[in-house]
């Protein structure tokens, strides 16, 4: 029987021998091959600032310490990962959900104030998620804002769209994952690009509980053992060079594996796209997940199962989540349909021309015999 994985990370030999050059080079926290991945990873998105960080959860805490934010509430979307919202509890602040665009699953601008909670007092932060690679509407949501007369730190979470041109323009800071199932995997990692000055030495200090001077800088021609914390919002967040000459290498791949990714797009989307059952997704650049909606999701993947093929639901809204019921204040009519049929189709770049069609032709056979039925 096949074993398919849903989402799996590859590395080609150049990065491996790197990585054990890295390794044995006596050096293998924060240091050089970190700092040369800040500066192309800033300079192939398009930003003037990096900062490298542990993880995209680390990231985004620090998007919220970095502008002093304490308290209020945070706007963010249910259709996403735990970490977009418990970074505001961390924060003590409020967390509401809005609802979803249902094409691009991104935050829906115009649900963000709506309903019950329609009082947008006292709210100091909205993040935003480019869902499954497709970049959100963060114009609108600031034109709303000023109608609304609140002015929130936007956040954008990019860790879907790495890289879709123009992810990180609008927002006011923007944080990158490098996850072992993202689009440019590591084995986890984090990134937060900026285009402040100010912003980015602060946020060099947070990454290491506010210690001023990193260990490698104070190692220079002469070590001297002498730094300084004047300040205690820090935590500990940076990247290592093992982590950072991974994600080099992964930078260096990642058109040809974004390449290979829309491949298994269009694939996917001309076999099944005269089908009653199949609801193609939009277009995604990264396709970070391949997830379109299907007629009977539940029983299409213990079927596909059963063929050893992997799938997932990309995402079980937080709000369906006990701990997180608390966080639905507006109504959530489209994220509370539309997940129900969303399924995510392997996609990944280990995946060959054979193990496509074997894919293609298990989701055929499924709706074949369920319609002979």
């Amino acid at each position: 029987m096949n074993n398919i994985p849903v989402l799996q990370p590859s590395y080609d030999e150049q990065t491996l021998q790197e990585l054990l050059d890295v390794m044995r080079s006596g050096w293998v926290g924060q240091g050089p091959k970190c700092f040369e991945f800040e500066e192309k990873f800033a300079e192939y998105v398009g930003s003037k600032y990096c900062i490298m960080t542990n993880s995209g959860t680390s990231a985004l805490d620090l998007c919220l310490k970095v502008y002093d934010i304490k308290g209020g509430e945070l706007i963010t979307t249910p259709m996403t990962f735990v970490s977009d919202a418990i970074v505001g509890e961390w924060n003590e602040m409020e967390v509401v959900f809005g609802d979803i665009e249902e094409d691009s699953l991104c935050l829906n601008p115009e649900t963000i104030f709506n309903g019950v909670y329609n009082q947008p007092i006292d709210v100091k932060a909205i993040i935003v998620v480019d869902s499954h690679g497709r970049l959100a509407n963060i114009k609108r949501i600031k034109e709303i804002c000023i109608e609304k007369k609140v002015k929130p730190l936007i956040i954008e979470d990019a860790a879907h769209a790495c890289y879709t041109k123009g992810a990180g323009e609008f927002a006011d800071i923007t944080i990158w994952s490098f996850q072992a199932v993202k689009s440019l995997p590591i084995f986890d990692g984090g990134a937060i690009t900026t285009n402040d000055e100010a912003i980015y030495k602060k946020l060099r200090t947070l990454t290491w509980l506010g210690v001023e001077k990193s260990t490698w800088d104070r190692v220079g021609k002469k070590y001297t053992w002498d730094y300084d914390i004047r300040q205690g919002q820090g935590i500990k967040a940076y990247m290592t060079d093992v982590q950072a000459v991974i994600g080099l290498g992964q930078l260096r791949r990642l058109p040809l594996t974004l390449a290979r990714r829309r491949t298994i797009q269009r694939r996917y989307n001309e076999a099944f796209k005269d089908h009653a059952w199949f609801e193609e997704p939009a277009y995604s650049e990264t396709v970070q997940y391949y997830t379109p909606q299907f007629e009977d999701r539940d029983g299409l993947s213990d079927y596909l199962a059963e063929k050893g093929i992997t799938t997932s639901v990309h995402f079980k809204p937080l709000s369906e989540m006990t701990y997180w019921k608390k966080a639905k204040k507006n109504p959530l009519p489209v994220t509370d349909r539309v997940w129900k049929n969303l399924l995510s189709l392997p996609v990944h770049d280990n995946l060959s021309d054979l193990d496509i069609q074997y894919i293609i032709n298990q989701v055929l056979n499924f709706y074949d015999t369920a319609n002979r039925r």
